[in-house]
């Protein structure tokens, strides 16, 4: 028993040094189809990478970031969406953090246009977070939404979610000059999914979970936070509508991550 007892705690010793120094560092790309008859032909083949939950610290999140604008920069993206929290609510940045930020991400080009929206993190430093956004060129979507046309006159509609419960009426995001078929919601919480699943919407991306911190191989993340408790993996259909997760780039309070590295996700678009 002694030696089973000790294997035990060898095992979990080492679990928690390459969840804290092995993983963390290990980046990977996840990579998807969005099929659905309601796109327009002319975005087939189009292609979005998300990046989500930065959460920049500059002692830890600087080689990640290099390897994020690596990536980005060799895939040739026709648009670039960020899910938020960029920063955290608890460290205190200076201008140099800022204006690496600001560098960083104006580096990131897509052919087409560049989005972000808020998460729960950047409140705390909202005006600065925008300012970031507003010098690299992303475009916020704060309960906005945005057509947009590619290639021949038929777009696709995409909404920007901080909070929906504070829109008065969310069909008024739905409701356009120009007809369109295919919504495309982008959103910080998953959990926002409960809300949104009500409405004539086709996918919506989102990040904040992190994928749960320690994921268990065919039963998913374990850690639920506020706003990722129903949905924290990295996809969920119900009723044609279809929830992809990013499990983001940092950590809130641990650098620590098991069988769920920091990740961006690629997707290619079909009708």
């Amino acid at each position: 028993m002694k030696k089973i007892l000790a294997l035990i705690a060898i095992l979990l010793v080492l679990l928690f040094l390459y969840g804290s120094y092995i993983e963390v560092k290990t980046f990977k790309v996840k990579e998807y189809t969005i099929q659905n008859e309601n796109i327009p032909e002319s975005f087939e083949d189009l292609k979005i990478i998300q990046f989500s939950d930065l959460l920049y610290e500059r002692e830890t999140s600087k080689k990640t970031l290099e390897k994020v604008l690596k990536r980005i920069e060799s895939e040739d993206a026709d648009i670039i969406i960020f899910t938020g929290d960029l920063l955290k609510k608890d460290v205190k940045y200076t201008e140099e953090d800022y204006t690496y930020l600001k560098e960083t991400l104006t580096k990131m080009t897509a052919n087409l246009y560049k989005f972000a929206i808020i998460g729960d993190n950047d409140e705390s430093n909202l005006k600065e977070y925008k300012d970031i956004l507003y010098e690299s060129n992303f475009i916020l979507l704060d309960n906005q939404n945005k057509l947009l046309f590619y290639k021949d006159e038929v777009p696709i509609n995409i909404i920007g979610i901080t909070d929906p419960t504070k829109i008065e009426d969310f069909n008024t995001l739905l409701t356009t000059d120009v007809p369109f078929n295919y919504a495309l919601v982008i959103t910080h919480k998953p959990d926002n999914f409960n809300y949104l699943k009500n409405y004539n919407i086709n996918t919506v991306i989102a990040g904040h979970s992190l994928g749960g911190i320690v994921n268990i191989p065919y039963y998913g993340g374990i850690f639920k936070q506020e706003g990722a408790k129903t949905y924290l993996n990295d996809y969920y259909k119900e009723n044609n509508q279809e929830l992809f997760i990013s499990n983001g780039l940092g950590y809130e309070k641990y650098n620590f991550r098991l069988f769920n590295n920091p990740s961006i996700n690629i997707y290619r678009f079909s009708n």
